[in-house]
């Protein structure tokens, strides 16, 4: 039998509310009406070098084997000597803010976003449309499929790209830099008629 939440904290900061739980998949986790991805395992804040620009640093891996991520809550990994722990968010706005979750302002940092989308059959020729401030680079199923090398503000399907998603377990590994202010990101799959898709399980383990 699946954990129900075993904990959940509300946060309120900049206007934006973040849940975060331990036991999501127990909710029977899909994207939102307008088919934004809200469900996430978040690992943040990672402090980035000086001596590289954050074009640079954003195709380079933060975490080691970082496309074949497959965390769950609670996990642990030590990033440049500091342990850091995947935690299960909810945003509930169709973006994710990693200062707001986080309570703090981090400039130049990274920050990783993984969830799971499980499909019943497959998807071919899917829309997946992305946003990211500043640079962003995605995996989906160990392989990489988007990069943003400049700083930019968050325009929400601010790129766009077609992907097959595979019958069962899909895996979605969202890496963002900040390089300072604001730290967001955004995703969500659309139809060939460009109309959101909805019909998606979403899970926070593998």
């Amino acid at each position: 039998m699946k954990k129900l939440f075993s904990t959940v904290r509300f946060v309120a900061l900049l206007c934006l509310l973040v849940s975060q739980a331990s036991g999501a998949d127990a909710l029977k986790l899909k994207p939102d009406s307008d088919g934004y991805i809200r469900h996430w395992l978040m690992l943040a804040p990672i402090a980035l070098p000086e001596d590289e620009t954050c074009a640079e640093l954003i195709v380079k891996d933060q975490v080691k084997g970082e496309a074949g991520l497959k965390p769950k809550a609670g996990d642990k990994i030590k990033v440049n000597d500091k342990e850091l722990t995947w935690k299960s968010i909810t945003a509930s706005t169709n973006y994710f803010d990693f200062n707001a979750i986080l309570q703090t302002e981090n400039d130049r940092a990274a920050g990783f976003m993984v969830t799971y989308i499980e499909c019943d059959k497959e998807m071919p020729e899917v829309t997946m449309a992305i946003a990211s401030n500043d640079q962003g680079r995605l995996y989906l199923n160990g392989k990489e499929i988007y990069v943003f090398t400049e700083p930019r503000t968050l325009e929400l399907d601010a790129d766009k790209g077609k992907v097959t998603l595979n019958k069962g377990l899909n895996v979605v590994v969202f890496k963002i830099i900040n390089e300072q202010n604001n730290w967001q990101g955004a995703l969500r799959f659309l139809d060939k008629a460009g109309a959101p898709v909805k019909d998606l399980k979403i899970k926070l383990s593998p």
